[in-house]
């Protein structure tokens, strides 16, 4: 038992831990040169896997 409770919060820290990344690029692309649009894309694509990682990692703990 006391394994699945450490293995939940571990999860539950790295759904954290992306979410803060998640924050951290969009104030990049916020603060960002708008004649950079391929540096952008390549942002907005990183927070897209970001994000499909943390609903990902969110089913899983809904899950268990």
């Amino acid at each position: 038992m006391n394994s699945q409770m450490d293995i939940f919060a571990e999860l539950s820290s790295i759904s954290s831990q992306i979410d803060d990344l998640i924050l951290r690029i969009e104030k990049v692309i916020e603060t960002g040169s708008s004649d950079r649009t391929d540096e952008s894309s390549g942002f907005l694509e990183a927070e897209r896997h970001l994000g499909s990682a943390r609903r990902e990692l969110n089913r899983i703990l809904r899950n268990r």
